[in-house]
This record gives C-alpha cells, sequence and structure tokens, in this order.
C-alpha cells in the first residue's frame, strides 16, 4: 500500500533576527496578500504552506508548479519527512525517495565509498544490502580511484555524479523530486536520464516540482498548482499549466 495523505497542513519557517516592528512593517507592505505571520508565542514567521489538503495513491504521477517561493520544494520536503507542519496531519505509507539538494547529507570529510554507505543507511538501506549497492553505486558514478578520496576534494560534477548515483539506488514505493539538476558530461547525462526514466516507471507515486512545462507533461498526469503557499488548482496537466501559464501572462 502506497499513499501520502495531508489535512489541514500549515508549515512555518521562524524569522530569527526579526522583530515585532519589523513584522508590523512587512504585514503593513504587503497588506493581505502577506505570508509574514506570527506563530503561537508571537514569534515572526514566514507561511510557508497553508491549509493544504492532498490525497495520492498508487499510480498517481503529480507535477507540483508554481512561482518560485509558491511552495513546492516545502510540500516535497513535508511528504519526505523532512519538514514536520505545525498544524494538520501528514499520512505516508510506503518508502520514500527523495531527490531534493544534490549531495545532501553527504559529508565533506570522508570518502566517496564511506559517503556510499552512510547515506545508503539514511535511505534505510539493510547493512547486509551495502557492499552490493556500494559497488553499483561506484560504478554507475565512473569516479574511479576517486571513490578513496574524500568528497571536500571533489569537483562539483564529480559531487553529483556521486550524489545522483547514491539518490537513485533505491527503488522507492514514493519518488520526490525537485527538479532535475545536470551530472556530468553529455554521455553521463544520457545515462542518468535512463537511470531516472526507469526509477520513475517502477516507483509507485512520483512527485515532481519542475518550472519545465514539457517535463511536467511527460511524466504527470496530474498537475497541482501552488500560489503562496496554497493550493490553487489540481487536476489534469496539460489543463492546470495551461491555466498557470495564462494567469502568469
Amino acid at each position: 500500500m502506497s499513499r501520502i495523505e495531508l489535512r489541514d497542513v500549515d508549515v512555518d519557517f521562524p524569522l530569527l533576527q526579526a522583530d515585532q516592528r519589523s513584522l508590523k512593517r512587512l504585514l503593513s507592505f504587503y497588506g493581505g496578500r502577506s505570508r509574514f505571520g506570527a506563530d503561537h508565542w508571537q514569534r515572526p514567521v514566514l507561511q510557508g504552506l497553508r491549509r493544504v489538503s492532498l490525497t495520492l495513491q498508487r499510480g498517481d504521477r503529480v507535477a507540483l508548479i508554481g512561482a518560485n517561493g509558491a511552495g513546492k520544494s516545502t510540500l516535497l520536503r513535508v511528504m519526505a519527512g523532512i519538514y514536520p507542519p505545525v498544524s494538520g496531519s501528514v499520512v505516508i505509507e510506503g518508502r520514500v525517495g527523495a531527490l531534493l539538494t544534490a549531495g545532501l547529507g553527504m559529508r565533506d570529510d570522508v570518502s566517496g565509498y564511506d559517503n556510499v554507505e552512510f547515506c545508503l543507511l539514511l535511505q534505510g538501506v539493510r547493512p547486509e544490502q551495502i557492499p552490493e549497492k556500494r559497488a553499483e553505486i561506484a560504478a554507475f558514478a565512473q569516479l574511479g580511484e576517486y571513490m578513496h578520496l574524500h568528497v571536500g576534494a571533489y569537483s562539483s560534477g564529480m559531487r553529483l555524479r556521486l550524489a545522483f548515483a547514491i539518490s537513485t539506488a533505491i527503488d522507492p514505493d514514493i519518488l520526490v523530486l525537485d527538479e532535475v539538476f545536470g551530472v556530468g558530461d553529455a554521455s553521463f547525462i544520457k545515462k542518468a536520464e535512463m537511470r531516472m526514466n526507469e526509477l520513475v516507471q517502477r516507483s509507485k507515486i512520483f512527485v515532481l516540482a519542475t518550472h519545465d512545462a514539457a517535463l511536467a507533461q511527460r511524466f504527470c498526469e496530474q498537475a497541482l498548482w501552488l500560489d503562496r503557499g496554497e493550493i490553487r488548482q489540481f487536476g489534469p496537466t496539460e489543463t492546470i499549466i495551461r491555466n498557470y501559464l495564462q494567469s502568469a501572462g
């Protein structure tokens, strides 16, 4: 069974250096459309998500669309269990694989091989499965002897290769993806796209945050339009994207 169920989910981000006077100025400047507010202790916060309710089941392929800052990445992180809501409920059934920030969880002070083991354990891979996956990841990343070197010495491209190989080494029930990042030269990008396509097909629920309308329509039958942290529309991908683009134009 694979399911995501969100009910009236709110997510706030504390504004650590803001005081009451600055909060009042923000509220005054933005008027009724302000996403700045205060929590139960009257501390200033940025309202990341507001009253988000959504149910996804096996077979759902959903694109998250909206302007920068609309809440797409925040919603993905709620689905991945990274951000807890300040109110509302989140129920996740199934193993979640999250490709959000390249290199998330990787350590610069240890080797590529050590990072593979560390990150796989974070993703819930059983220790007895790690040797096989370790070898497969090293072969896919094509970093050779650099796998023995500490990651802090890697170039950005090498780091992305390793991060992508690790992130796509498991078969999650629920796959959430924040955009698509480049991972090297043309030959490696082609191989990475094939791996990504296979992973998407194997996942039971797929959620993609993207600004690319063609990519959204390629992978997703439904789209969810987020606007200032709230769901504005949810429905067939082509219809929602058309409405969003018309609104933006």
